[in-house]
C-alpha cells in the first residue's frame, strides 16, 4: 500500500460516517399503546352483584333492534340499542342476568338461530353515577306478535295500544322491525319515575326513527 493510499483511508471513513445516517431504514411509526381498560367502579360491581349480573356480547341483530319506550301508547320508534347505546358519555358494558344467560346459551345450543324473549341491561358506569337501561328484546317481529308481546306485560291489549298497529303496520312496511322495549331506567340502584319516552325526548340524545302518530319517518 502506497503511502497516498493509507492517506485517504481517514477521508473515507469520515464521508462514510456522514452517509450512515441518510442510507440508513426509515424511521418506522411506533406502535400505538394498548388502551387502557376501564377499570370498575366499586358502585357498578355492587349492583352487578345486587342484580346477578355478568358480561354479555350481544349478537348483531339484537343491537340492530329498534324498541319503543312506552308501556302504555308509544309514541315513536327508536334504535337500534347500539345507536343508544353510543348517546351514552361513560363507559358502557352490555349486561345479563347470569340465569338469564344460561336459559339463552341453552336455547341455543338446542335450536340455534332461536332467540326467545329476555332482558338486557345496558351499563354506564360514570364518576359517582351508574346508570342502568333495562330492553326486553321479544321474539316477534309483526305488529300483531308484538302487540301480543307487550299485552303479556303491560296487561290486555287496550283500545289505547290497538291505536298503535296502523303505525306499526307502516313502519314494517317502510322496512323497520320492532324487535325490544325500553322497559326501565335505573340510577345507582333507584328506578328514574315518570314515563320513559318523555325521559328519552327530554334527554335529546337519540331521535326517533319513525313517528307511530304520523306514520311516516322524521322530515317526511
Amino acid at each position: 500500500m502506497t503511502r497516498r493510499a493509507a492517506s485517504l483511508f481517514p477521508t473515507l471513513f469520515l464521508l462514510c460516517a456522514l452517509a450512515a445516517p441518510a442510507l440508513a431504514a426509515p424511521d418506522l411509526p411506533t406502535p400505538a399503546l394498548p388502551e387502557n381498560r376501564h377499570v370498575l367502579s366499586q358502585q357498578a360491581q355492587d349492583l352487578r352483584k345486587t342484580g346477578n349480573l355478568v358480561p354479555f356480547a350481544p349478537p348483531q341483530s339484537v343491537l340492530a333492534a329498534l324498541f319503543t319506550a312506552d308501556g302504555g301508547t308509544p309514541k315513536a320508534i327508536y334504535g337500534p340499542l347500539l345507536a343508544y347505546e353510543k348517546t351514552r358519555d361513560c363507559h358502557t358494558a352490555w349486561l345479563i342476568e347470569a340465569g338469564e344467560l344460561a336459559r339463552f346459551e341453552a336455547l341455543a345450543a338446542k335450536k340455534p338461530g332461536a332467540r326467545g324473549e329476555f332482558l338486557l341491561t345496558l351499563e354506564e358506569d360514570c364518576a359517582g353515577k351508574v346508570t342502568h337501561s333495562v330492553f326486553s328484546v321479544s321474539p316477534g317481529s309483526t305488529p300483531e306478535a308484538w302487540l301480543s308481546w307487550r299485552s303479556s306485560h303491560h296487561g290486555p291489549m287496550t283500545k289505547a295500544h290497538s291505536s298503535t298497529v296502523p303505525g306499526l303496520k307502516k313502519a314494517v312496511a317502510a322496512g323497520l322491525v320492532l324487535m325490544a322495549e325500553l322497559r326501565g331506567i335505573s340510577v345507582n340502584g333507584q328506578p328514574v319515575a315518570g314515563n320513559l319516552e318523555d325521559v328519552l325526548r327530554a334527554e335529546g340524545r337519540i331521535t326517533p326513527v319513525f313517528d307511530l302518530q304520523t306514520g311516516l319517518r322524521p322530515g317526511n
